[in-house]
């Protein structure tokens, strides 16, 4: 992987918030297309203001669009964002996590990411030294097309989530650790403190990013995450995690953890890829948890799902703040955070 040369142009991270959601629902010759349409943009902005009303402190983020490439045979140019704190890094002694956001059918030009983002860079109570958290690209979206253009979606999505003969997906390897390399890359990241959130698609790079078995790598969570054509998956060894005298708290933080967070009502998450999937997290090595909420759809994390026509969508407050705290618990516990 080789990152852009250019340096980080740096903006304020809530920058967004000041956009009009007319602006914010196309794209333009200066931004990407950032939402579905107006009432996609509204129901961010009201959610992520909330959020930021809900902040015990007033600390502010800055973000920074990057290109980066890829080692696969095209030098493919994928289009990820920088979050981290205002906050100068006072030495290097204080290195930070790392958070990777993989996003979802929507590609990676998606103003909920740029919440989410926001958030956890301006948790203090999880991340009191602060955390880089990086919008990956499994797309190379970045103008927002995978919002309009549901064709050339389709064609580059089964491109690299489709197995090959072996039951391997290179490309889609290729882009995950383009990913990794360009946030262990980012200035204070502690590259041993390597954290992946994936939402909807991004469900397909957690599980490869398990098959990886990437030692930096030391949580995962999956948010409504979609397994399908895992059945075509080739089987990986794992790597071994435990010795005689390992403890179970031992175990929590020499394994990779892996939350899974699936909704009951999801029409897009097959009992039997569920189960082939955590079942492959655990083969690889992973100490895996799933947790599954009732009367839950898909997409119960983002409130604008509430305006999705489709009655597979909608949004659910108590699964979507249960599963956060799941989360943030299992962060805080594996990187021994908020001591």
């Amino acid at each position: 992987m080789t990152s852009s040369d250019t340096s980080p142009s740096w903006q304020p991270g809530t920058l967004i918030l000041s956009l009009d959601p007319s602006d914010l629902s196309k794209s333009s010759t200066t931004s990407p297309q950032l939402a579905k349409d107006i009432d996609y943009a509204e129901a961010i902005l009201k959610a992520w203001k909330e959020d930021i009303d809900k902040r015990t402190t007033i600390q502010t983020s800055i973000c920074s669009p990057i290109e980066y490439k890829c080692n696969n045979n095209d030098n493919t140019s994928l289009y990820g964002c920088i979050y981290r704190t205002s906050q100068p890094m006072q030495d290097n002694a204080s290195l930070i996590p790392g958070l990777i956001l993989f996003h979802t059918g929507a590609g990676p030009q998606d103003m909920f990411l740029h919440w989410k983002a926001d958030s956890l860079v301006n948790d203090e109570e999880l991340f009191p030294k602060g955390c880089v958290v990086f919008i990956a690209d499994i797309l190379g979206d970045g103008e927002g097309w995978a919002w309009t253009d549901r064709l050339r979606y389709e064609t580059v999505r089964k491109s690299i989530l489709i197995p090959d003969d072996k039951g391997e997906r290179n490309e889609l390897k290729y882009r995950v650790q383009a990913a990794i390399d360009t946030l262990s890359a980012q200035s204070g990241v502690d590259s041993g403190k390597i954290a992946a959130l994936g939402f909807c698609m991004g469900g397909h790079p957690i599980l490869e990013l398990a098959r990886m078995q990437v030692p930096s790598v030391k949580v995962m969570v999956t948010f409504h995450g979609v397994w399908d054509g895992v059945d075509r998956l080739s089987h990986i060894s794992s790597n071994d995690y435990r010795s005689s005298n390992s403890s179970d708290d031992e175990l929590i933080t020499r394994k990779p953890n892996v939350l899974v967070c699936t909704g009951e009502d999801d029409p897009f998450i097959g009992k039997d890829d569920l189960a082939l999937a955590t079942a492959m997290f655990n083969e690889v090595g992973c100490n895996c948890q799933v947790m599954k909420f009732e009367r839950t759809r898909h997409g119960f994390t983002n409130p604008a799902q509430d305006y999705n026509p489709s009655d597979a969508f909608a949004f659910n407050r108590d699964s979507y703040s249960k599963s956060w705290s799941a989360t943030r618990s299992l962060l805080k516990k594996t990187f021994h955070l908020g001591k």
